[in-house]
């Protein structure tokens, strides 16, 4: 059984909510390491692991008038005093009062924390940065931007959810695993409006002998609206 922890994050100034889920896959004992609302990080530190020593990092913000954004990660080995630059690209700047969602959670299921920080929020989407953490070297390494992923320990998965207009009836879903060491797109499924008809048609992709193959494909009706009765 996995173990939940869903947050939910709202900036005043531009009206952004949004559901945040994720699996702590390694138990919290460091404080701050899980992934969590941080207005900076001056530094933030925590270990990856077990048997690994802490690391502090701390964020290269930019500022424009009343907006700001993390520009890089400067990560510190604090034993052996290596240190590391993680380039953020593409990040939409918050308020200066907002905070940013930054910290530790193990998306490769070796038993390690990786790095996520969020770096787009909306009404229905958010975005993530993330770096995997190698033990053998002591680095992080740009997995990439994703949208925030679900995390299922009992079946190594990472799956996310982007959801489209017409109440969500336009959507796309994946499913990834890691395979070789490589993050690896198993399945997808997604649902578009046809066009001049009332209906959505729904595509499922598998991973097939190696290969993406449609697998499904599916006209969906919205459901009836009732009727107002007089």
């Amino acid at each position: 059984m996995d173990s939940r922890i869903g947050r939910r994050i709202c900036s005043a100034r531009n009206v952004f909510c949004f559901s945040v889920v994720f699996v702590s896959l390694v138990s919290v004992s460091a404080r701050g390491q899980a992934p969590a609302e941080v207005h900076d990080c001056r530094p933030c530190t925590f270990s990856p692991g077990p048997s690994i020593p802490a690391y502090s990092f701390t964020f290269d913000l930019k500022t424009e008038g009343k907006e700001r954004s993390v520009q890089a990660i400067q990560a510190v080995n604090l034993t052996a005093k290596a240190f590391q630059k993680l380039a953020v690209t593409g990040m939409v700047p918050v308020g200066q009062e907002e905070n940013f969602f930054f910290g530790g959670v193990d998306v490769n299921f070796d038993g390690f924390l990786d790095l996520m920080l969020i770096t787009r929020r909306g009404t229905a989407n958010a975005y993530a940065a993330y770096w995997l953490f190698n033990p053998k070297t002591g680095k992080f390494t740009s997995l990439g931007t994703y949208p925030v992923f679900r995390v299922d320990q009992a079946k190594k998965q990472l799956s996310t959810y982007e959801r489209g207009g017409s109440g969500g009836l336009v959507y796309e879903s994946k499913v990834y695993e890691f395979v070789n060491g490589k993050l690896t797109l198993m399945r997808d499924e997604k649902q578009d409006a046809v066009r001049q008809s009332n209906a959505f048609r729904k595509t499922v992709r598998e991973r097939v002998d190696g290969a993406m193959k449609v697998t499904k494909t599916e006209t969906v009706k919205p459901p009836k609206q009732p009727r107002n009765e007089k």
